[in-house]
C-alpha cells in the first residue's frame, strides 16, 4: 500500500463523500458483529479514523493502525480536539513487519484489502495479531472490472470474488462465520458514469 499517496491525501482526506460512506460501513459493523464493550479493536488502514471513531464509544480501545503516518497525524488532532481518549495510533505496515504477540480481540479492515498485494499476509497479520476467540470482520468491494478506482491511488485487487477470499482466510486457520452483502455504494466509475458497487463483509474466528 503506497505511504507516498496516502501521506500526500492525508489533509484532505475527510471529504463528505468519504465520511457518509464511513458513517454507513460503520453502522454494518455495529449491526452484524457482538462487540464486547470490554474488547480491544485493531483497524487497519485506519486512514484518518472515521471507522475508529464510531466503534471506539462501543468498546473499551481501538489500536488505528495505518503504514502512512500523515493519516495518523490527523486522527491523532482529531482525537485531542473531540476529547476522544480510547484510541491509540499505531505506525504499521503488515506487508514488510510482523505482529510478536497477540494484542486485540478484533481485527477490523474497510476498503484496504484491494490496496495490498497479499490477501494472504493480510490473514496471517490477522491472525498474529488476534488473541484466541478473536474475529477478523472484512469489508471490501466484490470483484468488478476495476471501474471503482478513478486515479492513481495504489490498486493491488479490483475486488474480490467472495468464496476464493473465504479460502484465503480458512487456509490461515481461521473459521469463516459469515460473508454476506454489507452495502452498496454509488459512485461515478472510471468510466465517467455513475453506477453501484457491492461491498461485502467477511467474519472470521481464530478458533
Amino acid at each position: 500500500m503506497s505511504q507516498d499517496y496516502f501521506n500526500a491525501a492525508a489533509a484532505d482526506w475527510d471529504t463528505p463523500v468519504r465520511i457518509e460512506r464511513a458513517v454507513r460501513i460503520a453502522e454494518v459493523i455495529l449491526r452484524e458483529v457482538h462487540l464486547s464493550p470490554k474488547a480491544v479493536v485493531a483497524d487497519y488502514g485506519s486512514g484518518t479514523g472515521l471507522i475508529a471513531a464510531a466503534l471506539a464509544p462501543h468498546v473499551a480501545r481501538v489500536v488505528a493502525l495505518d503504514n502512512a503516518a500523515n493519516m495518523l497525524v490527523v486522527l491523532a488532532e482529531k482525537c485531542r480536539a473531540s476529547g476522544i481518549t480510547n484510541i491509540e495510533t499505531r505506525l504499521c505496515d503488515i506487508e514488510t513487519e510482523h505482529f510478536d504477540a497477540p494484542f486485540c480481540d478484533v481485527f477490523v479492515s474497510s476498503l484496504v484489502l484491494h490496496h495490498l498485494r497479499s490477501p494472504e499476509r493480510y490473514a496471517a497479520a490477522a491472525w498474529q495479531a488476534l488473541r484466541p476467540g478473536g474475529l477478523v470482520v472484512l469489508i471490501d468491494l466484490d470483484l468488478d472490472d476495476g471501474d471503482f478506482h478513478t486515479g492513481n491511488d495504489e490498486v493491488h485487487h479490483h475486488g474480490f470474488e467472495r468464496a476464493a477470499l473465504a479460502k484465503v482466510f480458512t487456509a490461515a486457520g481461521f473459521v469463516c462465520q459469515s460473508l454476506k452483502t454489507a452495502l452498496t455504494i454509488r459512485k461515478v466509475g472510471r468510466a465517467g458514469v455513475a453506477r453501484e458497487f457491492t461491498l461485502f463483509i467477511l467474519q472470521a474466528r481464530k478458533d
